[in-house]
């Protein structure tokens, strides 16, 4: 079981280091299961599955091409990772409800994840309110 659960939280934190970070939407490819289901979509207008998480990344990043996603902590326990984050970055297109306006973002979420054969299988993702 110990194996499994760190070998999970190396999934979850491959996706924010490499894929959000760094921009790399291969990740998507490796680690995302064909029918991926976010809970929360924050993008609607976008493919099911992974090929939609791998155009939400993409859009993100244009939106906020400096982004930075830091894992604050991490708890697994079988198949879920729960990671908090702090998200920062200073964006150059308004990406609702994060508005462009010169100013940089801190903004803080959780995000559950269910790992099913070693590619993310669903998310859920919680944002902290707007001030």
């Amino acid at each position: 079981m110990q194996d499994s659960t760190a070998r999970n939280k190396r999934i979850v934190r491959e996706i924010y280091e490499v894929g959000f970070n760094r921009g790399d939407s291969g990740v998507f490819d490796r680690l995302y299961s064909d029918d991926f289901l976010h809970h929360d979509k924050t993008i609607h207008d976008v493919a099911s599955g992974a090929a939609g998480e791998k155009q939400s990344m993409q859009r993100f990043r244009e939106a906020i091409p400096d982004v930075q996603f830091t894992i604050e902590s991490q708890i697994a326990e079988g198949d879920r990772v729960v990671v908090q984050l702090v998200i920062r970055g200073t964006p150059v297109r308004d990406f609702p409800p994060i508005v462009a306006d010169g100013r940089s973002i801190e903004i803080r979420a959780v995000a559950i994840f269910r790992i099913e054969a070693d590619r993310v299988a669903e998310e859920w993702f919680y944002r902290e309110p707007a001030s």
